[in-house]
């Protein structure tokens, strides 16, 4: 499988067009929450343009990190020197007889802007001339090479945001990060020949499944008023216990739910867990029928929750959202106060129509 950036409606992933994967990573991004209503609804009909958008964005935030000049941190240097600087390594020091030599280990920190941020930052300006077009855009992304080479700053295409947590320049970074994140990502696999190779992945794979959910939580909280609606995601659900034993907790399964979302006015709360596998399957008495266990997985999250301290836990609605290609399937029953919905959003269509009927799926379940 090669890595590839073009976007045929005839090219697709797990059978879902390019187009609209393209779509599902807009929809995760950390960007499409930063955009206006109009530049979003510009980008969802032509979701190609993304890597262009965000290619501005980089070359302005980059250019501003330049003029404020970049960020230092502490790199551990192990050198012989012929003075004490930092910690002594006393081992090596002995064994090799250094001081009879007039020299000595030591481990030191040095302050560098050859840093895992800096490089991280560099390597999405080499990323981005292999996805451009634009001309204007290809230079600024070679003027930034040439500017990052001259400051002898490496490139690294992974960064761990936990070991600069206590970084002061790290609000500063956060939106000049987040588009590097994104650039990197916008890799989208294919069958076609691309500039690189990957080994083939399942087409059901966790991948997608990952991202279908992302996407999902990234409209909610874009297209959503925060006014009227409180947005959760990954929240963690517990039994209710009255009399358990010691050991129990290490066998309980965990429950963890893909969104949660509440609407203020109407105090109606929707859980929605996405999948990404069929809808349906075959049993032994029907050619299509829903599937138990994810059935038996939502009828948990609900009952299980119920509360008198919390109204509306009592008569929450649960959703199973799953990504289909050419099926559009909107079904619900109500078992035990709680209404059950069973919905689909077809990847193959328009994005103007995954939106409408994201946003139909979203506030059909308001109020009730």
């Amino acid at each position: 499988m090669n890595l590839s950036n073009q976007s045929t409606e005839k090219t697709t992933v797990a059978t879902v067009p390019i187009r609209n994967i393209w779509l599902l990573l807009l929809y995760a991004s950390d960007l499409y929450q930063t955009l206006g209503e109009q530049q979003r609804v510009q980008l969802e009909n032509n979701p190609e343009d993304l890597i262009k958008l965000v290619a501005k964005l980089y070359c302005q935030a980059v250019g501003k990190r330049l003029m404020r000049s970049l960020s230092c941190g502490y790199q551990q240097h192990t050198q012989v020197l012929n003075r004490v600087r930092g910690k002594i390594d006393m081992l090596v020091t002995a064994r090799q007889q250094l001081l009879e030599k007039g020299r000595i280990q030591c481990h030191f920190d040095n302050l560098t802007i050859d840093t895992p941020k800096n490089r991280y930052i560099h390597a999405a300006a080499h990323a981005l001339l292999l996805q451009l077009q634009d001309k204007m855009l290809i230079r600024q992304c070679q003027k930034i090479i040439t500017r990052f080479t001259a400051l002898k700053i490496g490139q690294s295409t992974h960064y761990d945001y936990l070991t600069d947590y206590f970084d002061q320049s790290g609000k500063q970074d956060k939106t000049l990060l987040t588009l590097c994140r994104l650039i990197f990502n916008l890799a989208i696999p294919t069958e076609l020949a691309g500039i690189h190779q990957v080994e083939q992945v399942e087409k059901n794979d966790h991948w997608l499944r990952h991202l279908f959910e992302k996407a999902v939580a990234g409209f909610c909280r874009a297209n959503l008023n925060s006014n009227d609606w409180k947005i959760s995601t990954g929240k963690r659900l517990y039994w209710q216990q009255q009399q358990a034993s010691s050991g129990i907790k290490n066998f309980l399964p965990n429950m963890q739910t893909d969104l949660i979302i509440e609407h203020r006015s109407c105090n109606h709360r929707l859980i929605i867990d996405t999948k990404c596998t069929s809808i349906h399957h075959q049993s032994r008495h029907k050619n299509k029928a829903f599937k138990s266990s994810h059935i038996y997985q939502l009828y948990a999250y609900l009952r299980s929750q119920e509360n008198a301290a919390d109204p509306l836990s009592c008569n929450t609605t649960g959703m199973l959202l799953y990504p289909v290609i050419n099926d559009t399937i909107n079904e619900y029953v109500t078992i035990q106060n709680h209404q059950f919905r069973f919905c689909t959003i077809d990847l193959s269509q328009e994005s103007s129509l995954i939106r409408k009927n994201l946003l139909n799926l979203l506030c059909h379940c308001r109020c009730g």
